[in-house]
């Protein structure tokens, strides 16, 4: 068993996980659209200076088009949201072992440690919150799942489907291109490969939007189900959680 654990309040960093979704979602769709935007316009060639001597005494370089984003922007943005959500995630599912509720499966740091496991995250972190969405009740007796938990899910595992297949269709294209490249050419004209990564980034950027959406609806569900069963008293202000609740210890 692990030290005991006591309720607490998720409406306002309920809120806040809802308001940094929104901004990732439309700051990173903007961008992805106007990535898609800048590849599919302009013009991209890479110069690779012949060695002198077996010395490389030029690195390569790129002319042409220049590609901009608002990634600076993005990034922070990233990492914020997934700070707080983590945060989000821990404490409701600290609330349903506060409030003494029988056959939970997820305990509140496995809650969060199932994001970063290889593999397992693609179907634990949802196991978690399907879990946490049907045991926020008042009672503790499970309510029928939202269909908005396996929409959001099936979405955003969708997305990294597209980053995978953009990136391959990407790896493609320049393999073809060194393999028909002369054995002394130095110049490299990647804007077909640039055409061939566009849709793929305007695919990623709707992904993220829609996945931004749902991940916003699951997460005012669960939060309003919370503050509903916070209003209502428990029998148990707080209770040990086990380590390993699947085998009782």
């Amino acid at each position: 068993m692990i030290q005991a654990t006591e309720t607490r309040p998720v409406a306002k960093i309920g809120n806040a996980v809802q308001i940094l979704l929104a901004l990732v979602g439309t700051v990173g769709a903007v961008n992805d659209i106007w990535l898609y935007a800048q590849l599919r316009s302009g013009t991209y060639v890479l110069h690779v200076p012949e060695q002198i001597a077996g010395e490389v005494v030029q690195q390569p370089y790129l002319t042409g088009s220049k590609l901009s984003s608002v990634g600076i922007l993005l990034w922070p943005l990233v990492i914020a949201t997934w700070v707080v959500w983590l945060i989000w995630q821990h404490h409701a599912t600290q609330n349903l072992w506060a409030r003494g509720y029988r056959d939970l499966r997820i305990r509140p740091g496995w809650a969060v440690g199932w994001w970063f496991i290889p593999f397992a995250s693609l179907v634990m972190p949802c196991v978690a919150m399907l879990e946490l969405d049907r045991r926020s009740t008042s009672d503790g007796a499970p309510r029928p799942a939202s269909p908005l938990v396996g929409t959001w899910w099936g979405v955003y595992v969708a997305g990294g489907v597209v980053v995978l297949i953009g990136m391959f269709a990407v790896l493609g294209d320049l393999v073809d291109l060194g393999r028909n490249a002369d054995a002394h050419q130095t110049v490299f004209d990647l804007t077909p490969t640039a055409h061939t990564a566009a849709p793929w980034v305007l695919a990623l950027g709707l992904v993220t939007a829609v996945t931004a959406g749902l991940a916003i609806a699951v997460v005012r569900r669960i939060t309003d189900a919370q503050t509903a069963m916070l209003a209502v008293p428990s029998e148990r202000s707080f209770v040990p959680v086990p380590m390993r609740p699947d085998l009782g210890v």
